[in-house]
């Protein structure tokens, strides 16, 4: 019978080793204008590449300390504190990335891509601050939700094309298809 341990080192390794190799970030619950800017504080702790990482380093944990010896609770306390750890590390590194707009390798090709408004910003008028929207994109073949702002006027359903990014943020306008 296959140990707890091994069988997580191995999903978590195989799914961690994809990861790395496709160039994928994921996320429970996708982008919001409000996670970006503070409003979710646990979610980088959820991401889908930090818990992929905390199973990995588990079950790796978990086989070296079966074959140093160790019993069954100190085999586990080994094994979580490993796996948070390497989880935790995960979450803040990729959660201070996000924040700088230094989304992996794809941060600088998501200028010039084209997309549809979800949700319309908003610019800022006398006293009121300026309210994001949501504009969805395909990047690596998979359709994703970013936070956005406009100096257009858009609409629900206006294709847009990607002019900047910063800090997370697209800067948008609308495109005509010219």
């Amino acid at each position: 019978m296959l140990d707890l341990y091994l069988i997580c080192l191995i999903v978590g390794g195989g799914l961690l080793a994809l990861s790395l190799l496709g160039g994928h970030d994921g996320d429970l619950g996708g982008h919001s204008p409000e996670a970006e800017h503070g409003g979710g504080h646990l979610a980088p702790w959820f991401s889908l590449r930090a818990l992929v990482s905390f199973t990995a380093f588990f079950g790796l944990a978990g086989v070296v300390g079966g074959l140093l010896g160790l019993g069954g609770t100190a085999r586990l306390v080994m094994a979580l504190v490993t796996g948070l750890a390497v989880g935790g590390f995960t979450a803040f590194a990729f959660g201070v990335v996000r924040a700088r707009g230094e989304v992996g390798a794809r941060a600088g090709r998501l200028s010039g891509r084209t997309g549809q408004v979800l949700v319309p910003p908003a610019a800022g008028q006398l006293g009121q601050p300026e309210r994001l929207g949501k504009v969805a994109l395909t990047v690596g073949g998979q359709l994703e939700q970013r936070p956005a702002r406009s100096a257009d006027v858009l609409r629900s359903g206006d294709p847009v094309l990607v002019i900047a990014e910063e800090r997370g943020v697209l800067e948008v306008k609308f495109w005509d298809g010219a």
